[in-house]
């Protein structure tokens, strides 16, 4: 028994640490991705946040069915931009390398969120909305494919969890911002401002080793590579299907409705709200997705991929439901529903965006990626083009908001279909 005790004493002080085999430039990757990430997180939801101020403004009607069937039409157009921009430098991504793709994608983001400050009606805020989409559609493929390439095998999977604590801080930071500059022209203005540091970052970046040694491969075999062609072969085809109709479950729960809680609590408390509650919710929301993001590695190893995406697009329906269906009038229980349903949703988007990696070969894996994270978008897009209709056919958000929470169902259903990836490396 003695025996036994001293053994086990002794694997568990030969069990290496976490951060063995994490350089300095690890750090720096994780961390330049991070801020890129929080960049995209802020500027898509500012959007969100400053929605009825920026419709209402530009339409001169505070008319509930006017303002929340613009804001659904401005809203559609960005995820449409996302979606194509998400396919596009997932493909650029594996043809001319995932740094360069990145900075691109951070360029355009930065500077089409500060062109939308200076928009004098619906269409040309929507023309805006498309090109940041393009652009933070881009930068969130190329962040999660950079980093899962990047960094060393054995805590890959805490280390791309947490990286999506970036964009949930960014919908934080929002929320922040929003607290304290009420102009919405101006919140776009900042919204363009700190992607220059990230630029800097990206810098210092050199493309990693598993790209480089594909290319270098793919030259030497003088191989026919299309990676758009290549995602559809039958041994990648399953795997395709299964990411894009899992992530496109989260956009349609995630866009159809949380997307619209800042324009629910309004619409709850009254057209001529000083909007704090709002902003309030949104940070509550935050806090809840970026524990839930560190919490999705974690649970990752321990349950394994397809579970935690399962378990997690269950908790984010019921928390949907809870919220929109036990509140008539706005209280401060909305608050810690609300970061609760950030706590299930920031678990399954981390653990999408550890798996859907694992899922492909180098050669086409920013690509695939890429589709998966974004073929659902235009559904999502579809749908979100018709809350407007849907809020009037039901009198009100709380029910149209929720029947679009029924898709983290399918969600679950897909993942079923799924391949289990926990402790495998990645594919070469």
């Amino acid at each position: 028994m003695a025996a036994e005790t001293s053994g086990n004493t002794l694997a568990l002080k030969a069990a290496p640490p976490l951060w063995e085999g994490v350089t300095r430039y690890h750090l720096l990757v994780f961390l330049g991705c991070w801020m890129g990430g929080i960049f995209d997180g802020m500027d898509s939801n500012l959007f969100s946040v400053m929605l009825p101020n920026a419709i209402q403004d530009l339409t001169g009607t505070v008319e509930k069915s006017v303002v929340s069937s613009i804001g659904a039409q401005v809203t559609a157009v960005f995820l449409l931009g996302w979606m194509l921009g998400g396919i596009l430098f997932g493909w650029m991504g594996d043809r001319l390398g995932r740094v360069k793709a990145m900075v691109f994608s951070i360029l355009l983001y930065a500077l089409f969120t500060g062109a939308a400050g200076f928009a004098q009606d619906p269409f040309q805020l929507g023309v805006c909305r498309f090109l940041t989409g393009l652009g933070i559609g881009g930068e969130l493929v190329t962040i999660a494919t950079m980093l899962s390439e990047t960094w060393p095998e054995r805590t890959r999977a805490i280390a791309v969890g947490s990286l999506i604590t970036s964009y949930q801080v960014g919908v934080l930071l929002s929320g922040v911002i929003t607290s304290y500059v009420h102009d919405w022209r101006y919140v776009f203005f900042i919204g363009a401002l700190p992607a220059l540091l990230a630029i800097l970052l990206r810098l210092k970046m050199r493309e990693p080793e598993k790209w480089l040694e594909d290319q270098a491969h793919q030259q030497a075999t003088q191989a026919d590579v299309s990676p758009l062609r290549d995602i559809f072969k039958p041994q990648h085809r399953l795997q395709v299907l299964v990411g894009s109709v899992t992530f496109g479950a989260l956009l349609i729960g995630y866009w159809g409705s949380l997307s619209f809680i800042p324009t629910w609590i309004q619409d709850l408390i009254g057209p001529h709200a000083l909007g704090t509650e709002k902003s309030i919710a949104t940070i509550y929301h935050a806090l809840g997705a970026i524990l839930g993001c560190v919490l999705a590695g974690i649970l990752a190893n321990a349950l394994g991929r397809r579970l935690t995406i399962m378990l997690s697009a269950a908790g984010s329906f019921g928390m949907s439901a809870v919220l929109f269906l036990t509140n008539t009038s706005f209280t401060p229980a909305i608050y810690w529903q609300d970061a609760l349903l950030g706590l299930f949703i920031g678990i399954l988007q981390a653990v999408l965006y550890i798996y859907l990696p694992e899922l492909f070969p180098t050669r086409l894996r920013a690509t695939a990626v890429g589709f998966c994270l974004n073929a659902g978008r235009l559904s999502t897009a579809i749908a979100v083009f018709f809350v407007g209709t849907l809020v009037a056919f039901f009198g009100g958000y709380a029910q149209a908001l929720l029947a679009f929470s029924a898709a983290y169902l399918i969600g679950l259903l897909a993942a079923f279909a799924g391949k289990e990836t926990r402790h495998q490396a990645l594919p070469d």
